[in-house]
């Protein structure tokens, strides 16, 4: 297990580097730190902090890094770019939230300890990756987790049994419906990853974002867990085919995020 921890000298990266390191202990993990800088003569000046010195595209020589030393997990704080540069270019955080198939977390909130995980799943490829990595977290630091549901109050199709939409985690898993199936496996993978016995299933109703957001403020969470599918291509393609969700949870939500991306 490596972590490839993201560093350039303003007290978010410090934050983020603390947690990194934190949590690389509890998994016994090894960790290297990367500083990217714009020129070979800038990157005399940093030598002494951090082990990795590179010159170039933040996002291009992380995601090298990430790939050439097979790394398990990139860590970074969400520095933001001002300006017009944002709007055309992006934080290099959430850039490469959009590339990297190396899950990544982005710390946004100074935590002492990580005690309650929520994973956020959607029933595709991408649930099965978020419970695994979740599991793989709560196994490390022994913190509770809660597997997230939400469920449209629209029926998707005409054989939809209305009643159904308003089930709870509990009643979706005893009728054995997609969505209970779904977490019931879900659970599962958190608990084969390493996740302790506390893994709750839970279903909620509306749109996706706003329950989200919601059970993120009201459930005292330390790291939301969220998955995304990977577009191979070129930045434009990527920012077309995105899934939405993920880009703004990756924006809005105040708490600690976990991007991870399986490939379509």
């Amino acid at each position: 297990m490596k972590f490839l921890i993201c560093v350039e000298g303003s007290q978010p990266a410090d934050e983020a580097a603390e947690l990194g390191e934190a949590l690389a202990r509890s998994a016994g993990a090894e960790t290297a730190r990367i500083r990217v800088v714009e020129s070979q003569r800038e990157a005399e000046r940093h030598r002494e902090t951090a082990s990795l010195i590179r010159a170039g595209s933040p996002v291009q020589e992380i995601l090298a890094e990430a790939t050439r030393g097979n790394f398990d997990l990139i860590v970074i704080a969400p520095h933001t770019r001002s300006g017009l540069a944002r709007l055309f270019v992006g934080s290099t955080a959430s850039r490469l939230a959009k590339q990297s198939t190396t899950p990544l977390l982005i710390v946004k909130a100074h935590r002492e300890a990580v005690r309650r995980i929520l994973i956020c799943t959607g029933g595709e490829a991408p649930g099965a990756y978020c419970a695994e990595w979740g599991g793989r977290v709560a196994g490390w630091t022994g913190a509770s987790v809660t597997i997230l549901h939400v469920m449209s109050q629209l029926a998707l199709t005409e054989k939809a049994k209305l009643e159904d939409l308003d089930d709870t985690a509990e009643e979706a898993i005893s009728q054995g419906t997609r969505e209970g199936l779904h977490l019931q496996k879900a659970v599962a993978l958190a608990r084969e990853a390493g996740a302790p016995a506390e893994v709750k299933p839970k279903i909620r109703h509306g749109l996706v974002l706003d329950e989200i957001l919601a059970e993120v403020e009201s459930g005292g969470y330390d790291l939301v867990v969220v998955g995304a599918h990977y577009v191979p291509g070129n930045d434009a393609l990527r920012g077309l085919l995105l899934d939405d969700i993920t880009d703004q949870i990756i924006a809005q939500c105040p708490k600690n995020v976990v991007v991870v991306r399986s490939k379509l």
